[in-house]
């Protein structure tokens, strides 16, 4: 078990979604004609837009408190495989993050180039990982006897699941509301990681309980 004194290192996947939520709305009310409802948040950074280097660094932020608190818990529940494997699915999802940097997303309607394919890969292979995390999570708590934080990694795990196939179905018929079904989908996901981030913080006992656990 890690000591008390690294258990700060949870409140970095308190603070991942805070910065995640400001760098999109203030990065959609940065750039003219940009709208929450119709618009990926890929299209934020993509490729050929000028002037978005400081959402690209919260972006970045985000990604390092996320790998940082995910190597922390991965740590710290090292003795418990379903946690452990979660947690290690949680950095991975940090480090495809990064990658999207180099690799930006392609203006919508333009013809596809390598780093835009490569941005799409990265974003299914989040996208997969953030539902296993949350399935792992419900698993867990069920094995654990944790009725609600069962019930609400479930509600989560569904919200993302069904908002996730909608999404692409709208991505690939250009639906006008693709924006919003994209954002329930990452939003659901946001919502768990703040939420089992700050009971590691606040609960010891909890905290220990689980990193026990297998």
């Amino acid at each position: 078990m890690i000591g008390r004194d690294l258990r700060i290192l949870a409140w970095c996947g308190v603070a991942a979604p805070l910065i995640y939520a400001v760098a999109v709305v203030a990065g959609g009310a940065s750039i003219p004609g940009y709208d929450h409802i119709r618009d990926p948040i890929s299209s934020l950074t993509e490729a050929g837009r000028s002037g978005v280097a400081w959402i690209q660094f919260l972006f970045g932020i985000y990604n390092l408190l996320v790998a940082i608190f995910g190597m922390w818990a991965l740590a710290t529940f090292r003795h418990a495989v379903r946690w452990c494997i979660a947690f290690g699915l949680l950095v991975l999802t940090a480090v495809c993050g990064v990658l999207m940097w180099p690799f930006a997303q392609d203006p919508i309607g333009t013809p596809a180039t390598v780093p835009g394919v490569v941005h799409i890969v990265l974003a299914a292979i989040e996208s997969l990982a953030t539902i296993a995390i949350v399935g792992l999570s419900l698993a867990a708590f069920r094995a654990g006897g944790q009725r609600r934080l069962s019930w609400f990694s479930a509600t989560c795990l569904a919200v993302i699941v069904f908002s996730g196939v909608v999404t692409a179905a709208a991505t690939a018929g250009q639906w006008p509301m693709m924006g919003l079904f994209e954002r329930l989908t990452i939003g659901a996901f946001e919502v768990w990681l703040a939420a089992i981030a700050l009971r590691l913080a606040l609960r010891r006992r909890w905290l220990a309980a689980n990193g026990s656990a297998a």
